[in-house]
């Protein structure tokens, strides 16, 4: 297998690039007195911690797929939607490893006499905020968590206890914060910055309800020099998009060189299809001729996603649901919606490639049309536009170069209008949701003195279609559950997700899923993961979340 790096990290540090460096020797062969004498390879150490945090627990998440938005395909992930699991799971408990190495890096680099210090305050920074977002990672699904500050000794007692939630995002907040002033202004794509430390304290302080601090976070990255991207889909849908727009403040990129399709967002959500064997001919139309779709779709967007893309009507913007339209074949349900919805949906008579895609009954995508199987084709009568290269052949092993955005302006804003909501400044709130809500969709400002009901109904809306396949939906739920004292969150339980079976002449027709789950989520037990009994049994100091007992 390919080992994936951030490409531009490596070969701005190593001349000749980090394969030449360790064809040589391998990293973890260096004695430590090379690897901490010599900024070189001190730098190449804290490189291979930016792989194991950035692309393994931050890029291609796909928690998505665990919420009201996906309908999985015939193989995706089902066991989160209809909790389906029990204590025996495990969702990522032991990250001890990757903690290890940040602090052993930064012990380390404190002792080196000899690396020149301002490359050992970088580097140290840039351990400290990856040690942090280990730990963000875990505590979003775990709540308090085993914190490690050093390199414990074979000797120590290594069952520790776990701290409490708040002691657990203290210490994030803390990392965050000691690593601002080493960080650098500017550095090389994929490379951690101030501006990056401020986006991700926008996000960590608002998960455990830090408002004062993600605000004052979000004016320090506003006064760096980033701005919207005027098209939203500039950021996903291609390599040179995402790596210019000026809206991105942390990118995870490689080049073809070292990454293929199947390891990018955009092999598991498009159809595997195309003229003959795998469509009917009676399909209208047949897909171009040139065009050939080879992916392993996982996840199809359901209607509930759908919805929440507003219509601009005289004015103003509104929420009208597919089955409102139930039964009009007139073409209403497309027109005059956030922009954001062609650019992040394909739907029934959209061009996808060079082919028009038609998801109604006897359509070349709709789940009927492959003769052979269901697999493969979409269950829901729309497609993710989001993510995809369109101008871009996929098959499983072929090479591509891929970036996606980890932290952004437009989320930091979202991150400022929701901490001015819950601190009652509904007009602050309102500006800083307008900003994405009128850049990105198009769609009338919300009149700022409008009430906080309404600020909450349209920011939630808002957050979802702008932050959609971003690995945010299911953390906003819980974390708007347990911000409102809530005693459910409906969105995820009891239900299941609606799909569009449009008829053959364009009729709508929303119906229940037969493909979707009906969804479960038992309150307040799923608001955290387990631990996994397999971890208490090895440590009896540690304390299963509440529920999972």
């Amino acid at each position: 297998m390919k080992k994936i790096y951030i490409i531009a990290v490596i070969c701005a540090m190593f001349a000749s690039c980090e394969d030449e460096v360790l064809d040589k020797l391998p990293l973890d062969k260096f004695s430590e007195a090379n690897v901490w004498s010599d900024g070189s390879l001190a730098e190449g150490f804290v490189f291979n911690i930016y792989g194991d945090v950035v692309r393994r627990l931050y890029a291609n998440q796909n928690t998505d797929d665990w919420t009201d938005e996906i309908i999985p395909n015939n193989d995706g992930e089902r066991s989160i939607q209809r909790g389906a699991f029990e204590n025996t799971a495990d969702f990522g408990w032991n990250q001890y490893g990757t903690i290890r190495k940040c602090c052993l890096a930064i012990s380390k680099l404190e002792e080196s006499t000899v690396i020149d210090a301002g490359v050992k305050k970088q580097l140290i920074a840039e351990a400290k905020m990856l040690r942090g977002m280990t730990y963000y990672w875990m505590a979003r699904r775990f709540g308090g968590v085993m914190l490690v500050d050093r390199v414990l000794k074979p000797d120590e007692d290594l069952k520790l206890p776990r701290a409490t939630e708040r002691a657990t995002y203290d210490f994030i907040i803390g990392d965050i914060e000691a690593a601002i002033p080493d960080l650098p202004a500017t550095a090389a794509k994929g490379r951690l910055t101030k501006a990056a430390a401020q986006a991700f304290l926008s996000m960590a302080a608002l998960q455990i309800g830090d408002y004062d601090k993600v605000i004052a976070a979000a004016d320090a990255v506003e006064n760096m020099g980033f701005s919207l991207d005027p098209v939203y889909k500039n950021m996903f849908n291609s390599f040179a998009g995402t790596t210019s727009s000026p809206e991105v403040i942390f990118v995870y990129y490689a080049d073809k060189d070292h990454m293929n399709f199947i390891d990018t967002r955009m092999f598991r959500n498009l159809l595997n299809g195309g003229n003959g064997p795998k469509l009917k001919p009676t399909a209208i139309p047949q897909f171009d001729p040139t065009d050939l779709f080879e992916a392993w779709p996982l996840r199809w967007p359901s209607q509930e996603l759908v919805d929440d893309y507003l219509f601009k009507v005289g004015g103003t913007a509104v929420k009208k649901n597919g089955i409102e339209f139930q039964g009009d074949k007139s073409g209403a349900i497309w027109q005059n919606r956030d922009d954001r919805f062609e650019q992040s949906i394909v739907r029934d008579g959209a061009k996808y490639s060079k082919s028009i895609f038609t998801f109604r009954q006897g359509g070349n995508a709709h789940w009927t049309s492959n003769p052979v199987s269901d697999w493969g084709v979409p269950k829901s009568g729309y497609m993710f536009r989001k993510w995809m290269y369109e101008d871009q052949f996929f098959f499983f092993d072929y090479p591509v170069s891929w970036a996606e955005p980890i932290f952004r302006l437009g989320e930091v804003y979202l991150n400022k209008a929701e901490a001015y909501g819950r601190k009652g400044n509904i007009a602050k709130a309102i500006e800083y949701m307008n900003k994405t809500r009128t850049v990105h969709g198009g769609l009338p400002a919300l009149a700022a003195n409008s009430d906080d009901a309404d600020f909450w109904k349209f920011y939630k809306i808002e957050r979802h279609v702008e932050m959609t396949q971003e690995d945010d939906r299911y953390w906003s739920l819980i974390r708007w559950a347990r911000a409102e004292n809530a005693t459910s969150i409906p969105q995820l339980n009891g239900y299941k997700p609606h799909a569009m079976d449009m008829l053959a002449d364009g009729t709508v027709n929303v119906v229940e899923s037969i493909y979707a789950e009906t969804m479960k989520f038992e309150f307040p037990k799923r608001l955290f993961f387990p631990i996994p009994n397999s971890q208490i049994r090895e440590n009896d100091k540690l304390k299963q979340n509440p529920g999972w007992e």
